[in-house]
């Protein structure tokens, strides 16, 4: 479980502070991309809080599945808590059943065309089936 210390010196504060500065910088970055790919010309402020919680799984299930490829690729990443990780549902059902539940009636025409998108991989670049 992740928690915020009781830190020994001001350093140690700061330390802690500047890798939280990187990984939130990295992970808003990441949450931008995916939300401007699927609501271009789209604030944050004009999304519903069932948009957010759908773009925040849609890149919680990608760096998931990145982080397993490239630890296949690289091995020596790996550590033993790799291999406890829960099994998950494929990212096509994960984003449909987010789509489904998450977006409003007034945007069904652009749901489905979502969906039907998401339909559309045979194979994609993270279902290494």
């Amino acid at each position: 479980m992740s928690y915020i210390p009781n830190f020994n010196s001001n350093q140690d504060w700061e330390d802690f502070t500047l890798l939280f500065d990187k990984r939130w910088h990295c992970k808003r970055a990441l949450l931008d991309r995916v939300k401007d790919d699927m609501f271009p010309n789209t604030s944050w402020a004009g999304l519903t809080s069932g948009h957010m919680e759908v773009i925040n799984d849609i890149v919680q299930s990608l760096l998931y599945d990145v982080d397993v490829e490239f630890k296949s690729k690289h091995p020596e990443y790996k550590t033993e808590d790799d291999d406890i990780f829960i099994p998950y549902r494929s990212f096509k059902e994960n984003v449909a059943e987010a789509l489904k539940e998450a977006m409003p009636c007034a945007l069904e025409k652009h749901n489905q065309e979502v969906l039907a998108k998401l339909e559309s991989f045979e194979e994609s670049p993270w279902d290494p089936e």
